[in-house]
C-alpha cells in the first residue's frame, strides 16, 4: 500500500522536486484563472536569497524581473505557491527544523508545518493549520474554489503518506471539515462552476480518479488507473496522469464526466531514473486559456523540457533545449507568455525565464529562485 499512495503522491505532486533539498508536497492544486482582465503584475516565487543557506523564502517580483523582494519572514518548503483565483492571494506550507543532541549524544531533531495564506503584497498573512513538533504528517496539494472562499487540502497523519485525508477549509468561518473520501486521497481540484470536486485515491492497491460535490458527498469514480486530475477552465475536459510503458508518467485526457479517455503521451525518457518506478515520461500539464493546447514537461530528451501539443494530442512541439532541465511551467492570464524554472550554466543555481507560447524570445527573468506563479 505504501508503494501505491507514493507513486500516486510522485506521478501528481513532486514531479519536480530534483531541484530542490526538501521533500516537499504541496503542488498547484487546479485553478481556473479568473484574474480581472487575464492580467497579471507580480510573479511569485521561492528562491534562496539568505547567504550561506539552504533555506527557501517566498519572494515576488515584477513581471519585468525586477523589484524582487522577500514577502514574508518564514523559511518556506520547496513547494510550489498556490495562487487564488483572484489573483491576490498565495497559500504556501512554512517549515521550521529544530535540531538538538541529546543526554545520551544522539542526534534528534523535531520539526512545524505551516500552511499559510498571505496576500500577494505579504500583509494579512494567516496560519490556516498546523503539525506540530510532536505530530507526524506533512501538508499535500492545495486547490482553492472558484470564489476563493474555501481551500481543500490534503493533510497526513504519519510521516509514510499512508494516512491521508482530504480538508475542506472554509475562510469566513475559519472552519475545517475532514471529508470522508474512497481511500487515501490527492491532488483535490474544484469544477471550475464549483459545487463539485475531482480527487485521486488509492483503493485496494489501485490509483483511480472520484468526484463529488463540495460537501464531500456523492463520490463517484469517473476514471480508473489514474491521478491527479485538472479541469480545463470550462470544465467540459478533464486532463489527468495515467502510466505508460516502463511505468512511466503519461498525460491523458477524457470528458468531464470520464467518457471519451484518450491518452495523448507516451514517449519515455531514452535513460533511466533510478527511482524505483520506472521512466521519466510525460507530466504537469498546463490548460492554455483558450484550451486549445496543452503545455507540459517531457522527458523526451532525457532532460525535463518544456513541450506544447494540441488539444487532441497532435502537433507536439518542443519549446525549449535544456541544459540540466527546464520545467514547471505557468501560462500567464493572458495566455501570450509561459514562465518556467530552468538550470543553466550561465545561472548560480536555478532561475526563472519567459518566452512566448511558441518558444521564442526567451528571456531571463530571475537567476535565482524556482516554481514561477503569475498574480496580481
Amino acid at each position: 500500500m505504501r508503494r501505491i499512495v507514493f507513486f500516486l503522491i510522485f506521478i501528481g505532486c513532486v514531479f519536480t522536486l530534483l531541484q530542490c533539498d526538501n521533500n516537499g508536497t504541496l503542488e498547484d492544486g487546479y485553478h481556473i484563472d479568473s484574474m480581472e482582465s487575464r492580467d497579471y503584475s507580480t510573479i511569485a516565487f521561492i528562491a534562496r536569497i539568505t547567504d550561506n543557506s539552504a533555506d527557501w523564502s517566498l519572494c515576488t517580483m515584477d513581471k519585468s524581473g525586477n523589484g524582487m523582494r522577500k514577502i514574508v519572514d518564514k523559511t518556506v518548503a520547496c513547494q510550489k505557491p498556490v495562487r487564488s483565483n483572484s489573483g491576490r492571494q498565495l497559500m504556501f506550507t512554512a517549515v521550521k527544523f529544530d535540531y538538538w543532541v541529546d543526554e545520551n549524544n544522539s542526534f534528534r531533531g523535531s520539526s512545524v508545518y505551516e500552511l499559510c495564506i498571505v496576500n500577494t503584497d505579504g500583509t494579512n498573512l494567516i496560519v490556516i493549520d498546523r503539525i506540530g513538533p510532536g505530530e507526524s504528517g506533512n501538508f499535500g496539494n492545495v486547490a482553492w474554489s472558484p470564489d476563493d472562499s474555501q481551500i481543500a487540502y490534503v493533510r497526513t497523519y504519519d510521516d509514510y503518506w499512508e494516512k491521508t485525508f482530504l480538508i475542506l477549509y472554509t475562510i469566513s468561518e475559519d472552519s475545517h471539515t475532514m471529508i470522508q473520501t474512497e481511500g487515501n486521497v490527492c491532488s483535490p481540484a474544484f469544477f471550475p462552476g464549483g459545487k463539485q470536486i475531482a480527487y485521486c485515491t488509492a483503493v485496494e492497491n489501485e490509483h483511480h480518479i472520484y468526484t463529488m460535490d463540495d460537501s464531500g458527498n456523492n463520490n463517484q469514480l469517473i476514471i480508473e488507473n489514474a491521478g491527479s486530475p485538472k479541469w480545463s477552465l470550462q470544465g467540459n475536459k478533464i486532463v489527468y496522469s495515467t502510466t505508460g510503458q516502463d511505468r512511466s508518467a503519461q498525460i491523458s485526457i477524457a470528458n468531464a464526466d470520464g467518457s471519451n479517455q484518450k491518452q495523448l503521451t507516451s514517449s519515455v525518457s531514452p535513460g533511466w531514473w533510478d527511482s524505483g518506478f520506472g521512466r521519466n515520461g510525460n507530466a504537469d500539464p498546463q490548460w492554455t486559456p483558450d484550451e486549445r493546447k496543452i503545455v507540459y514537461v517531457s522527458h523526451d530528451n532525457e532532460k525535463p523540457e518544456i513541450f506544447i501539443m494540441n488539444v487532441d494530442g497532435s502537433n507536439k512541439t518542443r519549446l525549449t533545449k535544456a541544459e540540466y532541465r527546464d520545467d514547471s511551467p505557468e501560462i500567464t492570464p493572458d495566455g501570450n507568455h509561459i514562465l518556467f524554472h530552468s538550470r543553466r550554466s550561465d545561472m548560480m543555481e536555478s532561475g526563472i525565464i519567459i518566452m512566448t507560447l511558441d518558444g521564442k524570445n526567451q528571456r531571463v527573468l530571475s537567476k535565482e529562485g524556482t516554481y514561477p506563479v503569475a498574480c496580481r
